[in-house]
């Protein structure tokens, strides 16, 4: 049966979030077209360079508000106002009902929050791309890499960027994919664990559902900064000769154990909260 609630939650949301997916989508393929122009190398055209990249700002953070929001409130609609009045007499438990929406919630919020940064970086490379047509690749390489870039023939392009970082290319990018699924569970279920919290207050539920979400928010930042306070103190400390690069990502990965942390916690929290009587709107 809980494949059947997952299969029905996609249906009603895909629609909108792929909408929304898509515009995010057909705004990066403009940003690059317009990015791989020389359409700001004219000193006129600064301001209006300055605007769009404002908008696209903008845009990408509406884009993660309308996603999370979306989320969250489907979730108490579907469950706590009037249409759980119905999701509550189908002949299936309320942890499958929640299982349904944290799934489903789960797929579109990590989907969204990678795209984002797929995004950033699509721009990044259109920028990159530019430069090298006007100024070389070598000169590219030189700008990110410093002086003693290896030749391009020599096989060994991204061997600095090991030295840095202490990873590889694709050993960053899945350290950082990582991180943007832990967070995305975690960001998913501070919501959830909101509502769940505000449902047991008599009164005014939805408000409590805010002030427990922006309590919640901030222990979880609390959290996460402490733990990445450790590198910091280690290398304050002089116990650590690591270079800024290894100590980057160092907090990166205490970031997301962090995060790993306070989503099973989030978790537990939401389960214990649902096994109990619900208290509908």
């Amino acid at each position: 049966m809980l494949g059947k609630l997952i299969k029905f939650e996609w249906r009603a949301t895909y629609r909108l979030m792929a909408a929304l997916n898509l515009a995010l989508a057909l705004l990066t393929v403009a940003g690059c077209c317009i990015l791989i122009t020389d359409v700001f190398g004219q000193e006129d055209m600064f301001p209006v360079a300055v605007l769009l990249m404002a908008l696209y700002a903008l845009s990408l953070t509406a884009f993660g508000l309308a996603t999370m929001l979306y989320l969250y409130v489907r979730f108490y609609r579907n469950l706590f106002a009037s249409e759980g009045y119905f999701m509550h007499t189908l002949p299936v438990t309320p942890m499958q009902l929640f299982h349904s929406k944290l799934a489903v919630g789960y797929v579109w919020m990590a989907l969204s929050s990678v795209l984002v940064t797929f995004s950033i970086l699509a721009l990044l490379a259109a920028i990159f791309f530019h430069y090298a047509q006007i100024h070389g690749i070598e000169v590219l390489f030189q700008f990110l890499y410093g002086p003693g870039l290896p030749s391009l023939s020599s096989g060994n392009l991204f061997d600095p960027f090991y030295e840095k970082f202490g990873y590889t290319v694709g050993q960053f990018f899945a350290k950082f994919l990582l991180l943007h699924l832990a967070s995305s569970f975690a960001s998913l279920l501070t919501g959830y664990v909101s509502i769940l919290l505000g449902q047991l207050v008599e009164k005014y539920k939805r408000a409590a559902s805010v002030g427990f979400y922006i309590v919640i928010y901030v222990i979880n930042q609390v959290v996460c900064s402490i733990l990445m306070v450790i590198p910091t103190v280690q290398r304050l400390s002089g116990d650590s000769d690591k270079s800024f690069s290894h100590y980057f990502m160092e907090i990166m990965d205490y970031g997301t154990v962090s995060q790993f942390i306070m989503g099973a916690l989030f978790y537990g929290a939401a389960v214990f909260l649902m096994r109990r009587r619900v208290n509908l709107d």
